[in-house]
């Protein structure tokens, strides 16, 4: 399972998709298809979602299941509650996600790699309303886009870092505040979806930004 890591070979387009459920309610039907990802709307583990199934589930409904973490997504796979997941592992940038790393290793024992596909990762910056950068004090986001963005964040030494369990959860906090000293960074999707401003686009370190998701099967 280690060597999945260096498959890189599938470019793909997007979906919209209105199935997703929270893993906590009791509704799910083992007999349909499930995949389990990482965060609310639009974080790009469920961009990745609404790419595979757009390009291997054609005209079948699929229940998406959103998870506040990496540990709930492997519980849940690994407990039965859901058929497939899908996890990043490694971006061009930042190289190996340890933490999906280091679960994969625990749980190699229960599951298998079903697929392996590459998703483009585009970051931009984000906030309720047009603002000067020089007026932010805090930054939300995942820890993984901080990392492949920072050298447009070491231009503003003076922002503050907050970590968020997704990029999409990091727009909703925001989302939920009118302070004009906040942003995000995630996707130009989910920055349409939850109605906030882009302030900038195209901030990752490399322009061909580019994650590898594993689609994750039970034994």
């Amino acid at each position: 399972m280690i060597s999945i890591i260096k498959k890189k070979n599938i470019n793909n387009n997007f979906i919209i998709d209105n199935n997703t459920k929270s893993v906590g309610k009791k509704f799910l039907n083992l007999n349909k298809e499930s995949i389990a990802f990482l965060g609310p709307l639009y974080s790009y583990s469920h961009l990745a979602t609404l790419t595979y199934i757009n390009n291997f589930f054609f005209k079948k409904k699929i229940i998406n299941v959103s998870c506040q973490n990496f540990s709930e997504i492997f519980f849940c796979i690994k407990q039965g509650l859901i058929k497939l997941a899908i996890v990043p592992i490694y971006n061009n940038i930042t190289g190996v996600v340890k933490e999906v790393f280091d679960l994969l290793k625990i749980n190699s024992i229960y599951l298998h790699v079903r697929k392996v596909f590459e998703l483009p990762i585009k970051h931009c910056l984000v906030s309720n309303k047009k603002i000067f950068l020089n007026k932010i004090k805090k930054i939300y986001s995942h820890s993984e886009p901080f990392k492949q963005c920072n050298f447009f964040i070491r231009q503003n030494p003076s922002w503050e870092l907050k970590s968020c369990s997704s990029t999409s959860f990091a727009m909703k906090i925001i989302k939920n505040y009118s302070s004009e000293e906040i942003a995000a960074i995630g996707n130009e999707k989910a920055a349409i979806f939850y109605k906030l401003y882009i302030l900038k686009k195209n901030i990752s370190n490399k322009k061909n930004n580019k994650t590898t998701f594993l689609v994750l099967k039970k034994n």
